[in-house]
C-alpha cells in the first residue's frame, strides 16, 4: 500500500522535475520511490540523501515528505526524518493545506515518530505556520483589491483622464446577465493621456479547469506578459472561468471585444496597435478573433493554441490581411505539434499574415519556461514597432 506521501510524490512533482531537476535528480527521486514502494525504507533514505546532498533546497515539500517517511521506518536514520520534516516546516510559501497535515498526522508510515515529544510539537508548528500563511495571503489579497480599485479610472466623460502608473482594476457589466466580467489594465510608466498608446490585450490559459475568476490573487502580476509588452503598452488582462470564458461561451467572446472599448474610452490609445492573443485557450480564442472578428485589433499572436478554433469556427481568412503570430512548442503533449503544423499547412494559403513558429522545446506550458518571456517579447515587438 501506498503511503500518502509517496502518492504526493509520484503525482505531483513530476511536472517540477521535467522543467527544473537535472537529470541525475530526477534519477534519484525516481529510484528512491521505487525502494519505498518496495519497502526497503533505509535504502530508500540513501538515495533520497544523495539526491539532496548537493542542495537539499530544491526538493519540495512532497520529496522532502517522502524522503522522511522512508526515514521514520529506518530506525538508525530517523535523525533525518526529523531533519527533513523541520526543513519543510521553515519553508515559505508552504505549499500545503490543512487536509494535508490531517493526512500527515494519521499516515502509518510515521507512527515510529509519534512517541516522540517533538511529534505533537511539529504538527501545532505546522499548523501555525499555515494559519499565519493564510493570513498574510488574506491581507495581501485586501492590499492588492483596495489598490487596484483606488487606480481605475471614472466612467468616460468624454475627456481622458491622467492614470496612475501601476494595475487598475475593472468589472465589465454583461448585457443581460449578473455577470461582471473582471480584466486589470496595466498602465506604464510615463503614460501620458495626451499621447496614444499601443494596446496588448492577453487571454489566459487554463480557463476550462478555472471555476471563479481570480482577480484576487495579487500574483497575476507575476504573468509573463506583463514584462514582455512594450514598456509603454497599456496591457489588458481579463479574466475568465469554466463558466465564462474564451472556449465555449459566445458572450465571453463579445465580452472581450466591450472591454475593449472600456479600455479606449477611458485611455488615450493607439489603434494601429492594438493586439490580441493569449495562451492556450486564450491563444485558440485569439486566432478565433482573427478569422472571425478582427475590425477591433490590428495584429494578433497566439501561443500554444488548439489546432481547431473554438465554437466550431473554421479559419477562413485568418486575421483579414493582419499579422497574426503563432509559437508552439514542438514537444507540446496537450496540442501535439505535428497536428498544429497540419493545421497551418491546410489554412495558410488563405492568411498570407500568419506564421507559425516552432519552440523546439519548454512543452505546452513554454511560456513560463528560461526562453518564454524573451520570444513572446521579440513577437510583440514584430506586431507593434516602437518608433
Amino acid at each position: 500500500m501506498k503511503t500518502f506521501f509517496l502518492v504526493l510524490l509520484l503525482t505531483r512533482t513530476g511536472a517540477a522535475l521535467a522543467q527544473t531537476a537535472t537529470p541525475e535528480y530526477t534519477r534519484l527521486l525516481e529510484h528512491g520511490s521505487t525502494q519505498l514502494q518496495g519497502k526497503d525504507c533505509c535504502g530508500a533514505v540513501a538515495t533520497f540523501a544523495q539526491a539532496f546532498a548537493p542542495d537539499t533546497a530544491r526538493a519540495n515539500e512532497f520529496e522532502l515528505f517522502a524522503a522522511a517517511t522512508a526515514a521514520a521506518q529506518c530506525p538508525a536514520r530517523q535523525g533525518l526524518a526529523w531533519q527533513w520534516l523541520g526543513q519543510l516546516r521553515r519553508r515559505r510559501p508552504l505549499r500545503m493545506q490543512p487536509g494535508d497535515l490531517d493526512n500527515v498526522a494519521q499516515d502509518p508510515a510515521l507512527a515510529p515518530l509519534h512517541a516522540d515529544p517533538a511529534w505533537p510539537r511539529w504538527l501545532a508548528a505546522a499548523r501555525q505556520a499555515l494559519a499565519d500563511q493564510a493570513a498574510a495571503k488574506t491581507a495581501a489579497q485586501q492590499r492588492w483589491l483596495r489598490e487596484t480599485r483606488a487606480h481605475a479610472l471614472p466612467a468616460p466623460t468624454g475627456r481622458r483622464a491622467t492614470a496612475q502608473p501601476g494595475f487598475a482594476l475593472y468589472f465589465s457589466a454583461v448585457s443581460g446577465d449578473t455577470v461582471r466580467m473582471p480584466y486589470l489594465v496595466r498602465v506604464p510608466a510615463g503614460y501620458d493621456p495626451a499621447r496614444p498608446a499601443p494596446v496588448v490585450v492577453y487571454l489566459h490559459g487554463g480557463v476550462v479547469s478555472t471555476a471563479q475568476f481570480q482577480y484576487a490573487d495579487p500574483d497575476v502580476t507575476q504573468e509573463p506578459i506583463f514584462a514582455a509588452a512594450p514598456a509603454a503598452a497599456l496591457v489588458v488582462y481579463p479574466f475568465g472561468r469554466r463558466s465564462f470564458g474564451w472556449v465555449s461561451q459566445p458572450a465571453a467572446f463579445a465580452q472581450i471585444e466591450s472591454i475593449v472599448a472600456e479600455v479606449q474610452a477611458r485611455y488615450r490609445t493607439n489603434s494601429r496597435c492594438t493586439v490580441l492573443g493569449g495562451l492556450s485557450n486564450g491563444g485558440s480564442a485569439a486566432l478565433w478573433f482573427a478569422s472571425q472578428r478582427s475590425a477591433a485589433f490590428s495584429g494578433f499572436y497566439a501561443l500554444s493554441p488548439a489546432p481547431e478554433l473554438p465554437l466550431g469556427a473554421g479559419y477562413g481568412r485568418l486575421g483579414q490581411g493582419k499579422p497574426c503570430y503563432q509559437l508552439s512548442a514542438e514537444d507540446d503533449t496537450l496540442y501535439p505539434y505535428p497536428a498544429v503544423k497540419a493545421a497551418y499547412d491546410a489554412h495558410r494559403a488563405q492568411a498570407p499574415k500568419w506564421r507559425l513558429q516552432a519552440v523546439p522545446t519548454g512543452g505546452h506550458g513554454f511560456l513560463y519556461g528560461p526562453a518564454g518571456p524573451a520570444a513572446l517579447r521579440q513577437l510583440l515587438a514584430q506586431l507593434c514597432p516602437q518608433p
